[in-house]
């Protein structure tokens, strides 16, 4: 096999298993979640651990909207009810997060991870199996 034919069924195999690095990141997410609310009150290197969590969190969202969320609404149009969904999530999980940066409390932490531990729910049930389905991410920028 050349290289261009290995580098070809890489490709294939990490696209066929997109779905499953979207869980791998939020996987993240719950785990960097969970740390949160198991320390102390948020002060300190605790606030600032929520910060980078909550800007990765905006960043990831953003990314969807913009690039994942439009592309497969155009080829799969079918999906235009889950994915409204998820759009109209990203815009509560917006406003905790400005909560909990403004507030800083256990509560709004404790209600920012409810609602994202559904939202994740929701989007992998309806998106895994249709990302690992793709030949292609045309969203994702060529090495």
């Amino acid at each position: 096999m050349t290289q261009a034919q290995q580098d070809s069924t890489g490709d294939a195999e990490r696209v066929r298993a997109f779905g499953d690095e979207l869980v791998a990141v939020h996987d993240w997410f719950r785990a960097e979640l969970a740390g949160l609310r198991t320390g102390e009150p948020l002060s300190g290197e605790l606030r600032a651990h929520c910060v980078t969590f909550c800007e990765r969190l905006s960043f990831h969202h953003s990314g969807e909207d913009r690039a994942v969320f439009p592309h497969l609404e155009e080829r799969l149009p079918e999906l235009k009810e889950a994915l409204d969904r998820l759009r109209a999530e990203h815009v509560v999980v917006a406003g905790l997060v400005e909560r909990l940066a403004a507030a800083g409390t256990r509560d709004e932490l404790d209600r920012l991870s409810a609602e994202l531990e559904a939202h994740f729910d929701y989007e992998e049930k309806q998106l895994v199996p249709v990302l690992n389905s793709l030949d292609a991410v045309p969203w994702e920028v060529r090495r």
